[in-house]
């Protein structure tokens, strides 16, 4: 019997990246013999920042409790990316439970004497690289900060970004409603009031949908004017 963790932080290849760890978790306990008793899913949780992620909890409880007696990961950094002071952590309380850890991608199955030093070598290159992405990431928004562009997603509503500059320019179809919206926030109208308000006149919020703008009106009032 075993159980299967699968997390994505980001998905940038669609809605099935963390559908295809499982797969591959699921062959894996197919070709060995072992039935699935239960995928633990994380979507959207880093696995190097300090977070809570349920499903990596319920799993480390299941073959801790000895509810089953294998864990399998696609790869040790969907595990984690918190090096091997975590994952050192997971290692003893499965060990001393009588189970194992098994990622498939990396070919490891800590039942073997000798995986426990690769582990440990895999879990630091992966905190590494989150660090050093973290920082790369980092500096290229600061970069662009004092440049004065917009350094990714969704500008503000009232906002476009100008396709040569990269800057944030007024949007002449939505810029005249932003000011509306900042106005009546201002003067002390409730988010509700203001939601009625544009949906009576038939105006969109920034995803073109009606009804929703309470809960995006802050969003949609822009902190500071494009230079």
């Amino acid at each position: 019997m075993c159980d299967l963790y699968v997390r994505l932080s980001l998905d940038r290849d669609g809605k099935t990246a963390i559908e295809r760890q499982g797969g591959d978790c699921r062959a894996w306990a197919e070709r060995n013999g072992l039935t699935v008793r239960k995928v633990h899913m994380d979507r959207g949780r880093s696995g190097y920042k300090t977070v809570e992620r349920k499903g990596f909890d319920a799993a480390l409880a299941a073959v801790t409790a000895g509810v089953v007696g294998t864990l399998i990961v696609w790869k040790l950094d969907r595990l984690s990316r918190q090096g091997i002071g975590q994952v050192g952590k997971v290692l003893d309380d499965i060990e001393q439970a009588g189970g194992r850890l098994v990622s498939v991608v990396d070919d490891l199955d800590t039942s073997n004497d000798s995986a426990r030093m690769v582990v440990a070598t895999l879990a630091e290159l992966a905190r590494a690289e989150s660090k050093n992405l973290g920082t790369r990431v980092g500096h290229a928004k600061r970069y662009l900060r004092s440049k004065g562009r917009w350094i990714g997603g969704q500008p503000p509503y009232g906002l476009l970004i100008d396709p040569t500059t990269k800057k944030l320019i007024h949007d002449p179809e939505s810029a005249v409603y932003a000011r509306l919206i900042a106005d009546e926030a201002l003067a002390g109208t409730s988010l509700v009031k203001i939601a009625r308000l544009l949906n009576e006149n038939g105006i969109l919020s920034p995803r073109a949908g009606s009804g929703t703008r309470p809960a995006s009106c802050s969003s949609c009032v822009p902190r500071r004017s494009p230079v």
